[in-house]
């Protein structure tokens, strides 16, 4: 019985810095948009929670309707382009990534992530250049000449 007195009264000490310390996407999210509806922040769980098991194609739906109750919300147009990223709609992506960043400059996430989805853009037009065949041959070697020089000035 003591040692359930002792757990309960550390939990109840510990609830406060427990819930200060609590920084996830969500409360994140809820914090820098407070005016987000309860069901726009649950769409956000539930497509953060797909996008967390890699099901980006289920994760995709969720992030757009969340985005249609919320159009401004630079952690919805994140996720959004995150996903779109990474099921190949690149295009899409930068465009989403560019506005979350309009919105919120400061949003290391968002930087990282269009970073990514330029290199991968690069390198979709690399493989476009090498489908041409022999005629792109030099274009082919320049482009991966410049990606290659790119890479080590980091």
């Amino acid at each position: 019985m003591k040692n359930v007195n002792f757990l309960l009264i550390t939990a109840v000490l510990l609830m406060p810095q427990m819930a200060m310390a609590d920084d996830t996407p969500t409360n994140a999210m809820a914090a820098s948009n407070p005016t987000a509806t309860p069901q726009t922040v649950s769409l956000y769980d539930q497509g953060l929670a797909a996008s967390q098991a890699n099901d980006f194609q289920k994760a995709l739906p969720l992030f757009e309707q969340a985005l249609r109750n919320d159009p401004n919300n630079p952690d919805i147009l994140n996720m959004l382009a995150h996903s779109q990223r990474k099921i190949g709609l690149i295009d899409e992506s930068l465009a989403n990534y560019k506005k979350a960043l309009e919105l919120r400059p400061n949003f290391p996430e968002a930087h990282e992530y269009l970073g990514e989805a330029y290199i991968e853009a690069a390198l979709r037009e690399l493989e476009v250049l090498k489908s041409d065949g022999g005629d792109a041959k030099e274009n082919v070697e320049d482009l991966t000449n410049f990606i290659k020089d790119a890479a080590q000035k980091t």
